[in-house]
């Protein structure tokens, strides 16, 4: 299974190497540069990120930090409506499945080019896809389910499947789904790996801006592509600056330096902003997720989890820590997966949760979570913590990094009793939630959840008729909550601070933390 590496409230190990400043490359002259920064051009896009994104090349990024560099620069096959999680057509116009719902044929866009100025064709999509798979890196899962594929004319790629997969299109429409890359990339400077070393600082897809600098914990240039097949973007070039603190940030939004912060502002400060700017909340996927760790005493005994689960007061914790940026979860999965999916019924009761104390083996209990700057991730764990000390526990709250978290499933022992995190789901499809968090080996299971059945139901779903697929689906959800080992509280929204000149603002639910910077304008 695929471990993904991605930091959804702060990119911790990347930010280290901003803050040192480290590793600069760029594909312009620094003069270059430093003169789109000094500008003050109504054209000209600013925004900040809080780290370094790991790599703009679209087979190897997973990360959330530096989705809008991906979008803006490769296109895919399928994408989503604004708003929604309607599959449309990217470059694809058309597509049809067999009933078999092994053979995919899709029909391409004509007149795309890429950006060295090649044609669009189906040939190029195949070999997009043979090098994701040959780079192998995590979102290589998407496509390893393909058998064969064939390119019939130039404008036409037919896909066959080795057995069906229910969530396949929607592969193609994930924002870490597979992009379609030119031939400048993966032939002229292929080199010996596929051309991993040139994607380090440099693009060759079709979308609507290119990369024209990356200098790593500095800034990077997004510049429009005169080429473009679609509508023109407003915006002429997009700077993105490295700011790891969102004092600053905030700063440089309420002084001009910056036009938007896309994420981390912290919620309690969003009634106070200036004038000058105003606030868009959205729709997303990404959850507040309280992990269990069964290995150890005192949850490995269920009757310990059944009292922890009637010490949470999940309404009143959201409320408080979220200021209305989040709503209290009301089902295992992401609201809009699935549908009529098993209700949580978390009811706090007092007598129950002191009741699951003094039965347990252990009264003191070690809680982590992992920094974020909007320092949401902290208050939610003091308020866990004052819910369950009020109910007998003796309570250690700790920040861990990601690094550590992505390793306990090494060694859960020494792993903490409870864990926070913020998760999201890889597309707008129950299965690409279930099978990352609830699956045994799942990339986002990070104490060691494990249940047969469920792996078993998972393992069916993925290619049953999409009637079974969805009752399967909510069978799993049941048991996962029936459990205790994972809880669920928040679902948590794509928040945008953004200078009161910009308009257009279009978002994608399954796309967190990013807004279509060719959408935009001022």
């Amino acid at each position: 299974m695929i471990q993904r590496h991605r930091i959804t409230l702060a990119l911790i190990v990347l930010m280290g190497m901003a803050l040192a400043g480290c590793g600069s490359a760029s594909t312009t002259s620094s003069t270059s540069t430093t003169a789109s920064t000094t500008s003050g051009g109504s054209d000209i896009l600013r925004i900040p990120y809080l780290a370094d994104m790991s790599v703009p090349d679209p087979d190897i990024f997973y990360d959330i930090e530096g989705n809008s560099v991906i979008l803006s620069t490769y296109e895919g096959l399928l994408t989503y409506a604004p708003g929604t999680t309607k599959l449309v057509g990217a470059l694809a116009t058309s597509w049809t499945v067999a009933p078999d719902r092994l053979t995919y044929t899709f029909h391409l866009h004509p007149g795309v080019h890429f950006h060295d100025g090649t044609a669009l064709t189906s040939k190029a999509v195949k070999a997009s896809f043979l090098r994701r798979l040959a780079v192998g890196q995590a979102p290589s899962y998407m496509l390893k389910p393909i058998a064969s594929m064939s390119t019939p004319d130039p404008l036409t790629l037919v896909v066959k499947l080795k057995h069906p997969v229910n969530p396949f299109l929607d592969y193609l429409a994930s924002s870490w789904g597979p992009k379609i890359i030119g031939p400048e990339a993966i032939v002229t400077h292929a080199g010996s790996d596929e051309g991993q070393k040139w994607l380090q600082t440099h693009d060759d897809g079709t979308g609507p801006f290119r990369l024209t600098a990356f200098e790593r914990g500095r800034q990077y240039v997004l510049t429009r592509s005169a080429n473009y097949w679609g509508a023109k973007p407003f915006f002429k070039e997009v700077l993105i600056k490295i700011t790891p603190d969102i004092g600053t940030q905030q700063l440089e939004l309420k002084n001009g330096g910056v036009d938007a912060i896309l994420h981390s502002f912290p919620a309690s400060e969003l009634s106070s902003l200036p004038s000058n700017v105003r606030v868009e909340e959205d729709k997303s996927f990404l959850r507040l997720l309280l992990y269990v760790n069964t290995q150890k005493p005192p949850f490995n005994d269920p009757a310990v989890r059944a009292a922890l689960r009637s010490t949470i007061n999940i309404p009143q914790l959201v409320s408080e820590a979220y200021s209305g940026t989040a709503t209290a979860s009301t089902g295992a999965y992401p609201d809009g997966l699935l549908p009529s999916q098993p209700p949580l019924e978390y009811t706090p009761s007092t007598a129950a949760a002191a009741a699951g104390v003094k039965a347990a083996s252990t009264k003191s209990i070690t809680l982590g979570y992992t920094a974020d700057e909007s320092g949401v991730q902290r208050r939610v764990g003091e308020l866990l913590q004052a819910d369950l000390e009020a109910a007998g526990w003796q309570v250690t709250v700790k920040e861990v990094q990601l690094p550590q978290v992505y390793g306990y499933i090494n060694d859960l022992k020494a792993a903490p009793d409870l864990l926070l995190q913020t998760n999201t789901p890889d597309a707008a499809n129950p299965d690409t939630w279930a099978r990352i968090v609830f699956y045994s080996t799942g990339g986002l299971n990070f104490l060691g959840y494990h249940d047969a059945n469920v792996d078993r139901h998972l393992d069916e779903a993925v290619s049953a008729e999409p009637a079974k697929a969805t009752a399967l689906y909510q069978q799993v959800g049941k048991e996962v909550i029936e459990s205790n080992e994972i809880f669920f509280l928040g679902d948590v929204k794509n928040v945008f601070v953004l200078n009161k000149s910009l308009s257009g603002v279009e978002q994608i639910p399954a796309y967190p933390w990013t807004v279509s910077l060719a959408a935009l304008k001022r």
